[in-house]
């Protein structure tokens, strides 16, 4: 009786995560391919077709540099993905670990930057 009740409340509680995680708006690995280097901050919104949920400004090596951040939904989980532009034009986007192996030096402290805020914390 216990051990059912237990399986129905962490069922009731994982439907209740994948729901909630389903309400904040999301962009999908399909829209990335309307993207290209070079693009302006409204175009990349307008197809995207959802505004970041969050913008940062980092600077790194005497560069300035506008971060998005977006949930991607991957089909299985949703993570941070970011979109990375400098004077106003798109130079990279992606995973967090995806900007940190790029060859950009500046761009990669950028995102390190911002790295604490990008990702969730975890509980201890």
């Amino acid at each position: 009786m216990i051990r059912t009740s237990l399986r129905t409340r962490l069922g009731a509680l994982a439907v209740a995560l994948l729901l909630s995680a389903c309400a904040v708006p999301q962009i999908y690995h399909e829209q990335l391919q309307q993207l290209d280097k070079g693009m302006d901050q409204a175009e990349v919104a307008a197809r995207l077709r959802i505004a970041p949920n969050a913008v940062y400004h980092p600077q790194a090596d005497g560069r300035q540099f506008a971060i998005y951040r977006y949930l991607m939904n991957n089909g299985v989980q949703v993570n941070p993905y970011l979109v990375a532009f400098e004077n106003g034009k798109l130079v990279y986007w992606g995973y967090l670990d995806e900007f940190r192996r790029q060859p950009d030096a500046a761009l990669s402290k950028a995102a390190g930057a911002v790295s604490e805020a990008v990702l969730p914390v975890a509980p201890r």
